[in-house]
This record gives C-alpha cells, sequence and structure tokens, in this order.
C-alpha cells in the first residue's frame, strides 16, 4: 500500500505532481500577515489545545505541534532502514520529555508499520501521557469500502488498535475524500467507532471547506462533533488560507491541521538548488531555485531569534491559527520543532514571509482542501 500511495501521489495526489506545472505561484498581496491568531497566544511545548469530542467534560488535549509518523518504516518515499529506530526513539524522549506528546500516523503509511512502530515508541508510557492520530485509507482499491459502505472505518480501526497495542484511538480521521461511499455514509461509520469508545475524535484530511461543514452536518445528527480537518499548509502552499480553509474550520470549532509544513525539508535550509530534495518528496515539489528567496527569508529572521529557518516556518503556521505536523527522524530535527515554540513572530515578519510565500495548487483527487 506505501507504494500505491507514493504512485498516487507521482500521479497529481499531491498538488505540484503529475497535472500541474511545477512554476509556483506568489501568493496575492492582499493577503499578507492576515488570519493571525490573537496576540497573546504563544503556546509552549507543554500547552495543549482543546479538540472536541462527543463527551464535552472529556476533550482531548493535543500539544502545539504535532510529530508526523509517516517517514517512520516507509521505504517508498522516505528510504527508511531499521537501523533508524533507536534514532526515533531519541527524538521521540526529547519531544515527549519537552511536552510534545501528539504522534500523526496512517494505516497506509508503511502498510501499517509505521503503526507498529508508533505502538512500540508509547508501550509502556501511561495512556492519557500521549496522544495518537492515526487514519483510514477509504481507497476503492479496498474491497471492503464497497462491501461494507458504513463499517469499513469501524472494520479498518481494529487493525489500527491491534497493530499499535492499544485500547483506543485518541483521534481518527478519514484519510482524504476519495472514499466511494457518501460522506452520510462515513459519518454514520465514524459515529459508530466514537460510540463504541475506540475512539474519542473523529475528523477528516484533505477535505475542501465545503465537505468539512457537509460532514460536520452529517455528524451532528449522532451528536458526534468534527474535530479535525487535515490539509498540506506552510509558507508553500497557503492554499487553505486564502481559499477558505482555514477559517471555515475556526468558524465551525474544527482544529485546523496542517502537514507537509516544512514541505518535506524545503523549509529547513538543508537543500539547495546543488543538492535537491529526493524525487520522492512530491508534496510542494518547487525548484529549489525559487524555494531559495523564502529560506534566506525565514534564515535572516531566525537569526534575530537564535532560530533556524525549520523553527521560524513551524512558527509562521502557529502564529496563523494552525497545528503543524512535522515529520521527525533525528534529535536534531525534535529540537527543531522545540524551538519553534515559547516565541512569537510579530506581525511585521509574518507579512516579510508572507510576501515570499506561494499560493499553491489543489487536486480533485486529493488535495481538495
Amino acid at each position: 500500500m506505501q507504494n500505491v500511495l507514493q504512485t498516487g501521489l507521482s500521479a497529481g495526489m499531491s498538488a505540484v505532481a503529475g497535472y500541474h506545472s511545477s512554476k509556483p505561484t506568489p501568493a496575492p498581496p492582499e493577503y499578507d500577515g492576515k488570519g493571525l491568531v490573537d496576540e497573546s497566544y504563544t503556546p509552549e511545548a507543554k500547552s495543549r489545545i482543546t479538540v472536541p469530542t462527543q463527551n464535552l467534560t472529556e476533550p482531548v488535549k493535543v500539544s502545539p505541534i504535532c510529530i508526523g509518523a509517516w517517514p517512520w518504516g516507509d521505504t517508498a518515499t522516505w528510504h527508511w532502514k531499521e537501523e533508524e529506530f533507536p534514532v526515533v526513539q531519541a527524538a521521540w524522549k526529547a519531544l515527549y520529555d519537552a511536552g510534545i506528546h501528539f504522534i500523526d500516523t496512517a494505516e497506509v503509511y508503511a502498510n501499517g508499520y509505521s503503526e507498529e512502530l508508533v505502538g512500540r515508541l508509547v508501550k509502556g508510557l501511561p495512556r492519557e501521557s500521549f496522544v495518537i492520530q492515526t487514519k483510514w485509507f477509504g481507497s476503492a482499491l479496498k474491497p471492503g469500502s464497497f462491501l461494507h459502505p458504513v463499517d469499513a472505518p469501524l472494520r479498518a480501526i481494529q487493525g489500527s488498535l491491534e497493530r499499535m497495542g492499544l485500547e483506543y484511538i485518541d483521534i481518527y480521521l478519514v484519510h482524504g475524500p476519495i472514499h466511494v461511499q457518501g460522506i452520510d455514509s462515513v459519518a454514520k461509520g465514524l459515529a459508530k467507532i466514537v460510540e463504541q469508545g475506540l475512539a474519542k475524535a473523529v475528523g477528516v484530511a484533505n477535505y475542501d471547506p465545503e465537505d468539512v461543514v457537509h460532514m460536520k452536518k452529517a455528524l451532528e445528527k449522532y451528536g458526534v462533533p468534527l474535530a479535525v480537518n487535515q490539509v498540506e499548509y506552510s509558507v508553500l502552499r497557503r492554499w487553505p488560507e486564502i481559499h477558505g480553509n482555514i477559517s471555515t474550520c475556526k468558524e465551525n470549532g474544527v482544529v485546523f491541521q496542517g502537514y507537509s509544513s516544512l514541505a518535506q525539508g524545503r523549509l529547513t535550509g538543508k537543500y539547495t538548488p546543488e543538492n535537491s530534495p529526493p524525487r520522492s518528496y512530491k508534496f510542494s515539489s518547487y525548484p529549489m531555485e525559487d524555494v531559495m528567496p523564502v529560506v534566506e527569508t525565514l534564515r535572516r529572521i531566525g537569526d534575530k531569534y537564535g532560530k533556524g529557518p525549520a523553527s521560524v516556518a513551524l512558527n509562521w503556521s502557529i502564529v496563523k491559527g494552525c497545528v503543524p505536523l512535522v515529520g521527525i527522524r533525528t534529535p536534531e530535527q525534535a529540537q527543531e520543532a522545540i524551538d519553534a515554540l515559547g516565541w512569537r513572530l510579530t506581525p511585521q515578519e509574518v507579512v516579510e514571509i508572507d510576501r515570499v510565500s506561494f499560493e499553491g495548487k489543489r487536486t480533485v483527487t486529493w488535495q481538495q482542501g
């Protein structure tokens, strides 16, 4: 399945692959410096954001940054090697000790092996001390989507629980708008998951604003809130901000999450025109010649705070009202995430970054949001 995912990315599931030119479109200047959260909001690593649940007295509390576990175990995109696991363990310990306790994975990542590795990382820890989010890949390639249109997510989450050795998932997402059944059928299945105590909160990923509202209303019939919408969002893809996804989530009490917050490493300073990212890194895969002015702006601003460009890019996402996801494989990357917290970009610095940012694109197959 990990090869299916990578093939899909190459064919056009990522917004700059397959169907579009890789030449970036600058973000419209009228959005420069717009959409910032209240100036009093400067989260620390141990700060917590409330994710709505059916039982309002027991909400899920998540850290302001989420650890993306797609790289763990994945060979098709991330070229995982088994000897990396002790390094990931050290990175997780640094994050957990600092207060970042939120991990995002999916059944499709490394054919479920990412979930297994997550289970190994959290084994023995107090269950209430960490938050796990995973996803159902409702593809037409899975026969269960046709045979069990309502119960397909329910059947899938049971496999995820077994692989991670958990009794429940904190947040369970629909991975993308590729499910063959309608939103109302999926909502019914998600509600059954909540009613059976298999997940505390449910949400979606890659949904456009209209489908976010549709899913919210469909879940309300069962007394279940829509908790999350997760889409690609970074300085190189401001589409969700410019086209209303972030504002729709805010208006409807839905937590907005952004994956590929560092554009698969393009915003870290690691890559240059002479040292481009691997070709399998499809999200925001613009030529580094076009990305370098963005990286240079992040680096220049970061120098004022003693922070690297990755930490600045993550802080920018937070200031824009996003819970950023960032793939972490080393203690050094863990420290970059920790360094994104406890301080805040000024409104003028956000404007400077916005002026070199890209609007991004969408696809009808996957990245609708």
